[in-house]
């Protein structure tokens, strides 16, 4: 195999792992970046995955503007469902990604000074909607963050 070109590409080459017997009660896959160094508990994040019913959840935190361009960006809906991803915008496309950051509990003032929110390169997917993005759907895509996620928020519940 070639070096991985991308979090997705990794993850491809190793997905035979999941067929492994051993592996047949894995429910759902968390996705790390491997150049980033990580201090937080993740089962909080697994569990309002699984409370939440989404085949895809992303970690993210609600940032401004002078920043916003340098990471993934989303925007939800009222039940947090994401519905527009879009991979280091910049321009108009960077103002179109602006949300009321309220709905992630930020208080009036904060969410006016951090109208964006961005992905964490954090990630958790039901794995056999993972295996199926990365086996069928997208078979040459290298990343999740602005090949897969953008394209599978339009048919796959994203939170």
């Amino acid at each position: 195999k070639t070096w991985f070109q991308g979090t997705a590409d990794a993850v491809r080459q190793f997905a035979w792992l999941f067929d492994d017997a051993k592996s047949k009660d894995i429910e759902d896959v968390l996705i790390l970046s491997g150049d980033h160094l990580y201090r937080m508990d993740y089962m909080d994040f697994v569990q309002s995955h699984r409370q939440r019913d989404a085949g895809i959840s992303i970690c993210c935190l609600p940032i401004d503007g002078s920043r916003a361009s340098d990471f993934g960006l989303m925007k939800i809906d009222d039940t947090g469902r994401v519905i527009s991803f879009s991979e280091k915008p910049r321009g108009a496309d960077l103002k179109a990604m602006q949300v009321d950051t309220t709905l992630l509990g930020l208080p009036k003032e904060e969410a006016e000074k951090k109208p964006y929110i961005a992905s964490m390169g954090v990630y958790i997917f039901k794995k056999e909607i993972l295996l199926n993005l990365l086996r069928w759907r997208f078979p040459t895509a290298n990343d999740f963050g602005s090949e897969i996620i953008p394209a599978a928020a339009r048919e796959i519940n994203v939170k």
